[in-house]
């Protein structure tokens, strides 16, 4: 017969067992995120997409969108859901301070995982600033106006991915006057300052849109993570004003902006090396069909 100190030993023991199988069970992995990763859009005409529309005929008709920064950059991230506040402007060119410091403080209030602002800091550089019978004050005051851009973008804590300052006078006369044009030694003094600033914002990294914007114009191609993207007469990357991108130019920039993210932030799960011509296909994926004119002389209305 079992005695019952014995069974209560035993039992005991397979208690225990039990209690320390269930603690050194491993924990079960967590779910996958499916969160947005909540972007800023902060920029210039280029950004708002500026004469950034698609158009392409079909057989039952013509199909069409406009595109901005804030609607490539999903399909640059693909499966990446993203939520976007674009506070990109094409009035920065009136008054820089004040329209690009609203932007960036309605951009700081969404609280933005990350920023974009690929020219957000172009008309700090171009256009007219202090006296013109006095060039070398305007000067002085050009750059003033360029720290004051740099102090809006000093103020998120968050990764910011910023464009230097391009040389465009190619497009003085038909987009730019002159009197917007700085002097190329003001944007290299400007640009001197902008690699030092940031070299001080671990948080920020600067993207070398002036060297895109000489590639655009010399050779017609961006450089994507190593990769040349071609522009075709079929398909330019720049407007005929040699000043705003293309839908498809948009795309390759946006690819660039993106990889430069991924590098700064890996656990944002953006992609790196991003296909613009992939990008591409899904803009056109994207399009609607332009609704028909109704006949002349026939009102849309007519008949009701």
């Amino acid at each position: 017969m079992v005695r019952p100190s014995f069974l209560t030993a035993l039992f005991s023991l397979f208690f225990c067992l039990g209690l320390r199988a269930q603690v050194a069970a491993p924990p079960e992995p967590a779910a996958p995120t499916t969160a947005p990763l909540r972007i800023g859009v902060l920029g210039a005409s280029v950004s708002d997409g500026f004469g950034c529309r698609l158009s392409e005929n079909r057989a039952d008709g013509v199909y069409q969108a406009q595109f901005r920064m804030a609607n490539i950059l999903p399909l640059v991230c693909g499966d990446r859901p993203l939520q976007i506040e674009d506070l990109a402007s094409s009035r920065m060119f009136m008054n820089p301070k004040q329209v690009g410091g609203d932007a960036a403080a309605a951009v700081r209030k969404a609280e933005p995982q990350c920023v974009i602002a690929l020219d957000y800091l172009f008309w700090y550089c171009y256009g007219s600033h202090g006296k013109k019978d006095q060039p070398e004050q305007s000067e002085a005051a050009r750059l003033a106006v360029f720290e004051q851009g740099l102090a809006e973008l000093a103020k998120f804590e968050v990764p910011v991915v910023v464009g230097d300052i391009p040389d465009m006078s190619r497009a003085v006369g038909k987009m730019l006057h002159a009197s917007q044009m700085p002097p190329l030694e003001s944007i290299a003094a400007a640009n001197a300052r902008l690699v030092a600033w940031a070299k001080e914002q671990p948080n920020v990294r600067v993207v070398p849109l002036s060297k895109m914007i000489r590639q655009l114009h010399d050779e017609k191609v961006v450089e994507v993570a190593g990769k040349r993207f071609a522009g075709t007469a079929e398909q330019p990357l720049l407007q005929q004003d040699d000043l705003h991108a293309t839908t498809a130019g948009l795309a390759a920039i946006a690819c660039v902006l993106v990889d430069e993210l991924a590098q700064a932030k890996p656990e944002l799960g953006v992609p790196r090396g991003a296909d613009p011509a992939a990008v591409i296909q899904r803009a056109k994926a994207s399009l609607v069909k332009k609704a028909a004119l109704p006949p002349k002389g026939k009102p849309a209305d007519a008949g009701k």
